[in-house]
């Protein structure tokens, strides 16, 4: 599934790095599932620690999904997310609370197409990836 600008919801040789590194698609396919299901929960600690001005829990939240992010390939969210964490080390937290409903935008789309990345992800992973159990 693609942004409106074109660009995919997901660079799926990050997540097939991941496999490889791993030595087996299920985990890596797991990873992604989780990672689909904890993004509305991720936004709302970011956004909570935005508005409370809390730089620790702010910074947290948003390396734990720019970690994430990268590692299956979620680019803009990922690009994100780095904007956010250096708005939030130089204590602009009225930008990064600006900055927040593109950051949502993103989420909320890999979110609305997590089947979609799933199947796509398993046919891309190749063929002991069909196994993995769905999200």
């Amino acid at each position: 599934m693609s942004d409106e600008s074109g660009a995919p919801a997901l660079e799926t040789c990050r997540l097939q790095a991941l496999a490889e590194e791993l030595g087996d698609s299920k985990p890596a396919l797991r990873f992604l599932s989780t990672y689909l299901s904890m993004l509305p929960g991720r936004i709302l600690r970011i956004s909570n620690g935005l508005c409370q001005h809390d730089a620790d829990a702010s910074m947290d939240a948003v390396l734990s999904l720019k970690i994430s992010s990268a590692m299956v390939g979620a680019l803009e969210t990922e690009n994100q997310c780095r904007a956010i964490e250096s708005m939030i080390r130089e204590q602009h937290f009225d930008y990064a609370v600006q900055a927040l409903p593109a950051l949502q935008n993103s989420t909320d789309r890999c979110f609305a197409a997590g089947p979609q990345l799933l199947g796509k992800a398993r046919e891309c992973l190749g063929p002991g990836a069909s196994a993995t159990s769905k999200a």
